[in-house]
């Protein structure tokens, strides 16, 4: 009689970040994405803001004109999004409560370095002007919608399509760091870039988009709504002056921030690890011409918003 071998067991599927199908957002995707954003977003709310539009209407078409564009010109790419298991899978509740913690303390103590070393880096903050109903328009587009759109672009394509490539790391700071530079303002660009990076951190930690949806619409949203709340007192009225007056923080409470947003950034980092299965890079290029398109736009802004660049353009 024969002895016929046992069967071999079935291997086990692999996790399904590291399935092919469950990936193929792409660089590219990403690129084009951030192109599609600036270009529809952030350029159409500046014109019709300049033109006097109302800015939570201006904020709004801006939105609906990223989506129209979005379904038009990246259908394929969204259908990718929609298929990648950070889009199906729940926010950690929990991780965003924490991570935004540690983001909003590492933020304001950069910041308070940077008002300790130019004072005049607040001298270009955006003020929002809106009043009536519109105001709280703006809370919703800007606390919600704006939200979902920028995390979608940024940690759901960009950051995803660079992990791809080179990595979670080179992909959570790349994507960071053009999230941050594409705020246009210095002051602004130091106090996001903590948060862009709890952002990503947090999304590759858990697994999940939609805590970094979370984390943004609760930094977003809470700092809109306090502005309103505090709009007319005397505490914001104060505040006003002091940053009106561009006058130096001293070094030795500059410096102390600057600790603070270092000691609280690595604890974010230590804590918010990606997860063992995302998949290893597999290389393959990350500049493209949208891409480059997109850093010169971004090179733009930021200049445009310089105070002795400002002034010669008369603006």
């Amino acid at each position: 009689m024969t002895d016929w071998p046992p069967p071999t067991p079935a291997a086990s599927p692999p996790p399904a970040d590291s399935q092919p199908s469950a990936i193929q957002i792409r660089p590219l995707d990403g690129n084009r994405a951030v192109l599609l954003l600036l270009v529809t977003q952030t350029a159409l709310v500046s014109v019709l803001a300049a033109r006097g539009v109302p800015l939570g209407i201006s904020a709004l078409l801006g939105v609906l004109a990223t989506v129209l564009a979005a379904l038009l010109l990246m259908r394929g790419t969204l259908t990718k999004l929609f298929q990648d298991t950070r889009w199906r899978t729940p926010p950690a509740v929990w991780t965003a409560l924490g991570a935004l913690t540690l983001g909003v303390i590492a933020s304001r103590g950069l910041l308070v370095f940077v008002l300790s070393v130019s004072p005049r880096a607040v001298a270009n903050l955006p003020d929002y002007p809106t009043s009536g109903l519109d105001t709280w328009l703006f809370i919703v587009v800007g606390g919600l919608l704006i939200p979902v759109a920028e995390e979608i672009v940024f940690r759901g394509l960009l950051m995803r399509g660079f992990e791809r490539a080179r990595g979670p790391v080179f992909a959570a700071l790349a994507s960071g760091l053009l999230f941050s530079l594409a705020h246009g303002v210095p002051a602004q660009i130091a106090a996001i870039l903590p948060i862009a990076w709890v952002l990503a951190r947090s999304n590759q930690a858990s697994g999940s988009l939609w805590t970094g949806v979370l984390i943004h619409a609760l930094n977003n949203g809470g700092s809109l709504l306090l502005v309103q709340l505090l709009s007319g007192t005397q505490l914001m009225d104060q505040a006003q002056k002091q940053l009106g007056q561009q006058t130096a923080l001293p070094l030795q409470l500059g410096v102390a921030g600057l600790l603070v947003a270092a000691a609280a950034m690595f604890v974010a980092t230590l804590w918010l690890r990606p997860r063992a299965d995302i998949p290893a890079p597999v290389g393959g290029p990350v500049i493209s011409g949208s891409l480059v398109t997109v850093m010169i736009l971004i090179l733009l802004i930021v200049l445009s918003q310089i105070t002795p660049i400002r002034a010669l353009l008369g603006r």
